[in-house]
């Protein structure tokens, strides 16, 4: 990984509701925990992996991820869910590098191919975030520490907790649909809410890397 100077920062510290009552994070997709997925999907597009949670998911998380070759640090919310945006702040205070890569821990798919694109693309912004079927992409996406970490504390003290409001206070590039697609499939951006979305998603495990360049 050499120094690009960039981190990756995951997310994993909601509850999940949707899910029901186990840990989504730690989901089974051909035969490993979706968190193992996307930390060894962004790893290769930073030098070093944090994963935000709340302490009592810390223990099954570092057994889910021992078998992983990415050394991973684990950054706990001094208050458990109180939204993304506080985890996001809650990562971002242990960032000194100025770049990090943002990836949820429901998105088996990440493509670190994709992503060092997207640092290519920021060029003196505040980040690069992606836009499919209209929407972005915040948890695929890259930001520049500084504003990214001012933006989110003023999203948690002002505003609703969001990404979006997170967005909402960053000069960032869009990146629309269009150049999207021809730089990496749109599995990339596959997110898992239920138990039930998990066995479509067996054949597509080969998806992780499959960027089209």
């Amino acid at each position: 990984m050499g120094s690009k100077q960039r981190v990756g920062v995951v997310l994993a510290g909601g509850y999940s509701t949707r899910f029901g009552e186990q840990e989504k994070a730690l989901a089974d997709l051909n035969g490993r925990a979706l968190l193992a997925h996307v930390v060894t999907g962004v790893a290769p597009a930073v030098d070093r992996v944090l994963v935000n949670c709340r302490r009592d998911q810390l223990e099954d998380f570092q057994r889910a991820l021992a078998s992983t070759a990415t050394d991973v640090e684990f950054v706990c919310d001094p208050e458990p869910d109180k939204g993304p945006a506080a985890g996001l702040r809650t990562a971002l205070d242990a960032v000194s590098e100025p770049m990090v890569a943002v990836v949820a821990c429901d998105m088996p798919f990440v493509d670190a191919a994709f992503l060092d694109w997207l640092f290519e693309e920021v060029n003196g912004a505040d980040g690069a975030v992606p836009y499919v079927d209209g929407a972005p992409q915040p948890t695929h996406s890259v930001f520049a520490t500084e504003p990214t970490r001012r933006a989110a504390n003023d999203a948690v003290r002002n505003a609703s907790g969001s990404l979006r409001d997170v967005l909402d206070r960053l000069d960032l590039v869009e990146i629309p649909e269009y150049r999207v697609v021809g730089k990496a499939a749109k599995t990339a951006f596959t997110d898992v809410n239920t138990p039930e979305e998990l066995p479509a998603l067996m054949a597509d495990d080969g998806a992780e890397s499959n960027s089209v360049n």
